[in-house]
């Protein structure tokens, strides 16, 4: 229930402003996803995207991150995650974002992509080393699961 609500709210403020950005997370994958979300400013925070689930956050500030696995273990050293990192940059106006994975691949055999709503902006859609990507600070960044 506590998904549930932080979402709506989330799609409330959204809603509010017209210049909000975020990034979301849909989960098509056969299981529930645990996404850790870790920023500068707060302690991580873990939510369970159920199945065809999402998850949405207001996007600004820097040093945010997305963990994803398969159990709520994001932490544990025997916990495969798949991280998306990403910081808006005002004074450039870029967002700057990477794709790592780290004590294996939570994801192996099973397809996923990370999209931004400029088209400009090429999705990505295996890993690449941790590459820093970037794109307008305007552009919503997605990842869609399996």
């Amino acid at each position: 229930m506590h998904f549930l609500a932080y979402a709506t709210a989330s799609l409330l403020a959204l809603a509010n402003s017209a210049s909000a950005t975020f990034a979301q997370v849909n989960n098509n994958c056969p299981v529930p996803v645990w996404i850790t979300v870790t920023n500068a400013t707060q302690q991580p925070s873990q939510y369970a995207i159920p199945i065809q689930g999402t998850y949405l956050q207001g996007r600004s500030g820097i040093g945010v991150a997305f963990g994803l696995s398969k159990t709520s273990a994001y932490f544990s050293p025997q916990t495969p995650k798949w991280t998306l990192g990403f910081t808006d940059s005002p004074q450039d106006n870029l967002l700057y974002w990477s794709v790592i994975n780290a004590d294996g691949d939570p994801f192996a055999g099973q397809p996923w992509r990370v999209a931004l709503s400029d088209p400009s902006c090429a999705p990505l859609t295996a890993y690449d080393g941790g590459v820093v990507h970037t794109c307008s600070i305007l552009a919503n960044l997605t990842v869609t699961l399996c």
